[in-house]
C-alpha cells in the first residue's frame, strides 16, 4: 500500500471547484482548454480527476494583485 501522500491525491471537479473558488464546472473546463489550468487525467470508466500536487502548483504560481 502506498503511503498517505496529499500531493498524490486526486481530486474531482467540485474539490477543484471548492478551492478555486470558481463556481461552474465550464469555467475550469474552459481554463483547461486555455492552457491556464493545469488538465485531469482519466482515471476510467469516464472518469476524471485532477492531481492535488499540480492544483496546488498552479494555485502558488497564480499572480498576486497588487493595489498601489
Amino acid at each position: 500500500m502506498l503511503p498517505h501522500d496529499p500531493q498524490t491525491q486526486l481530486l474531482t471537479i467540485d474539490d477543484v471547484m471548492r478551492l478555486t473558488g470558481y463556481k461552474s464546472r465550464s469555467s475550469i473546463y474552459r481554463l483547461v482548454r486555455q492552457n491556464r489550468c493545469p488538465p485531469p487525467v482519466v482515471i476510467g470508466g469516464g472518469r476524471v480527476r485532477w492531481r492535488s500536487g499540480e492544483i496546488e502548483q498552479w494555485l502558488q504560481g497564480l499572480p498576486t494583485q497588487r493595489y498601489a
